[in-house]
């Protein structure tokens, strides 16, 4: 829920328009935090907004009306809505463009920020568990963070497997001993693999399992992989032989160095969401995270999508109706 306290000091403030009704935008203070931003009216109106790993930030234009001449962007919670937006403005395009570019380069690393510190400090892998026979068609395996619904997501270890017929698989377990598989995607040639369009993102979706990874450079990595299979698959190729199961393993492995070689050092040491027991529809039950801030050992409520639809109005307004596109 984006209806969370927000952690710590701001770490940027400034002032920012935000738009709300038709053609309509105010001065706000804007404030960002390590899990989320806060902003308030000339009129002491306020509002705090949590984000989550799969949170988007993006630049965006509108194309009419007085907000046609600022430099906007937009912060989606959950795709495609709600949202917010807000914007720079300056007499010199050029001096805004710079400022919104900061701004959303914050708000991004905030995003990334939180992923870092859910994620656990292990490295990709592209070798088999020794006297585990189901990872012996292993080609990536790494955590990965998964949006079970709205509200709540869960931090898995993931694996691509090599093709078995006209199918790969990427297997889902609880943690990187890989004792029993919770859950398992099939690949097949017609798969929708895809990234999710936002800056500096590390989202992408298979199958309609939405994914993030600790940067946009792994994320790159998956999504590579799970290409190289489609083709296979479309190409009908035989199953890989042992031989070349360890050639695959060798080209992945080099990207895994060269990946580890550019990624900057963790600085995440205490989760910025909260961890809770609680049985998923997606998985079975077993740890899961909140998209909330930590508070203690006090239970934080769930919002339903509703309500979180609903505090965004409240907070914008009606959306606008010159109809912003992303950039």
């Amino acid at each position: 829920s984006p209806d969370q306290p927000l952690l710590g000091v701001p770490i940027r403030e400034g002032t920012l328009w935000h738009l709300s009704a038709q053609d309509r935008f105010e001065s706000v203070t804007f404030s960002l935090f390590v899990n989320g931003f806060a902003f308030s009216t000339l009129d002491g109106r306020e509002a705090s907004v949590s984000l989550s790993p799969f949170s988007l930030i993006r630049n965006c234009r509108f194309q009419s009306g007085e907000c046609a001449r600022l430099k906007s962007f937009k912060v989606s919670l959950q795709e495609p809505d709600p949202c917010c937006y807000f914007a720079v403005r300056s007499t010199q395009e050029r001096e805004a463009e710079e400022e919104r570019s900061e701004w959303v380069l914050g708000l991004s690393h905030t995003i990334l920020l939180i992923i870092d510190s859910l994620l656990p400090m292990a490295e990709l892998s592209c070798d088999p568990l020794p006297g585990i026979p189901k990872t012996f068609r292993r080609l990536l395996a790494g955590y990965l963070i998964h949006r079970d619904d709205p509200d709540a997501l869960s931090v898995v270890y993931c694996e691509l497997q090599a093709p078995v017929g006209p199918r790969a698989s990427l297997v889902i377990y609880e943690s990187d001993a890989c004792k029993s598989p919770i859950m398992e995607i099939p690949i097949f040639e017609s798969s929708v693999c895809c990234d999710v369009v936002g800056i500096n993102c590390s989202c992408f979706v298979v199958e309609g399992h939405h994914f993030a990874s600790q940067s946009s450079s792994e994320r790159k990595l998956w999504l590579r992989a799970l290409s190289n299979l489609k083709v296979k698959l479309q190409n009908k190729a035989p199953e890989p032989t042992q031989d070349e199961l360890l050639h695959f393993r060798s080209a992945i492995r080099e990207n895994i160095r060269t990946l580890q070689a550019t990624q900057e050092s963790r600085i995440a040491r205490d989760p910025l969401l909260r961890l809770v027991e609680k049985p998923s529809r997606a998985f079975s039950t077993r740890d899961r995270v909140q998209q909330a801030a930590s508070n203690g050992d006090q239970d934080l409520p769930e919002a339903p999508e509703d309500d979180v639809r609903q505090k965004i109005e409240q907070v914008n307004g009606a959306l606008p109706q010159s109809k912003p596109v992303s950039l």
